[in-house]
């Protein structure tokens, strides 16, 4: 899938319904994913006008849910004026969401949240978690084909053709982003 894009379709989202200054949680500074979703972020703020603050952008290093608890109070500490938060993870973002619920910050209307990956979680937490769905399912699919196809031809003495494959992505809107749109 194209992180970058789903990110920036994620942040766009937060856009529309009218938030102004947003966070980033990030992962790692490492895997090619995290750098993806960041460089989305980044790119979609300035292409709807507003400025890029480093000082929005937080790294995960083992991207958990006590991360997402940690950088929700640091976010809310230091930018009280926040009002929207894209989590490079739906289990980071559970974490801003506990934290929030926590405190009695009402989600979505002082700060709407949105996660990636859509995983089982997303669904059963208050508020319902709005994210990027990934299509798991059809990613383990799509590799194992690959990696099957790769097999056979390495067997029967053939060349093996390595090929991307990019499957779309698609917005969940659910509660913790569910604001009349601007």
């Amino acid at each position: 899938m194209n992180d970058q894009k789903a990110a920036s379709e994620a942040v766009q989202h937060l856009i529309d319904i009218g938030c102004k200054k947003i966070a980033h949680i990030r992962g790692p500074e490492n895997p090619q994913n995290a750098i993806d979703r960041f460089l989305g972020y980044k790119k979609t703020l300035e292409k709807n006008g507003i400025l890029f603050d480093s000082k929005l952008v937080y790294t995960c290093e083992n991207v958990t849910f006590d991360e997402g608890l940690e950088f929700a109070k640091q976010i809310v500490n230091d930018h009280p004026d926040v009002d929207g938060i894209f989590a490079v993870t739906y289990l980071v973002a559970v974490g801003v969401l506990a934290y929030f619920n926590e405190k009695g910050i009402q989600v979505p209307d002082q700060i709407a949240v949105i996660g990636f990956s859509n995983w089982f979680m997303a669904q059963v937490i208050t508020p319902k978690l709005s994210t990027v769905d990934q299509p798991s399912y059809e990613m383990g699919v799509a590799a194992f084909s690959l990696l099957l196809e790769e097999m056979i031809c390495h067997k029967e003495g053939k060349v093996f053709h390595p090929r991307t494959i990019e499957l779309e992505t698609s917005i969940i809107v659910r509660e913790s982003s569910l604001r009349g749109a601007k």
